[in-house]
């Protein structure tokens, strides 16, 4: 896997990140379960009224949180993009794992963050995964 690396971190600044970080990756988690979970609702919901007859008032109800789903997925990409100014890349929205551009010994790597850990104590090379991650 390659990524283009714009900004690079030095380990104390992708750590100063940190507290700004938890905020807007915890809300990310949380919507992205939520929409997850909406998503799984509704096609459970579709699934259990195939091939009967719909009233107007059940499509009417599906169109609301089709639309609904709309709006929840829009909000989770406005913060995956302020996410995207900052420098840094999710990597993972379920699991709040975040990765900051960095070099280490001369060589392109990240920093990664995930979001249950107090500090920044992983780290994997570009060509890497998050999956590949090894210990600072």
């Amino acid at each position: 896997m390659t990524t283009k690396i714009g900004h690079i971190f030095t380990i104390e600044q992708a750590k100063s990140m940190l507290p700004l970080l938890r905020l807007i990756v915890t809300d990310i988690s949380l919507a992205h379960r939520e929409l997850t979970e909406r998503k799984s609702n509704l096609r459970r919901m579709l699934r259990r009224h195939e091939g009967k007859s719909r009233f107007q008032v059940y499509d009417a109800e599906i169109i609301e949180i089709q639309e609904d789903l709309k709006v929840e997925s829009a909000h989770l990409e406005e913060y995956v993009s302020e996410l995207e100014q900052l420098g840094v890349i999710l990597r993972s929205a379920h699991e709040g794992i975040v990765d900051f551009p960095a070099l280490i010994d001369d060589m392109p790597a990240f920093y990664t963050w995930q979001m249950e850990q107090s500090d920044i104590i992983d780290y994997h090379w570009a060509d890497e995964s998050t999956a590949d991650r090894k210990r600072l």
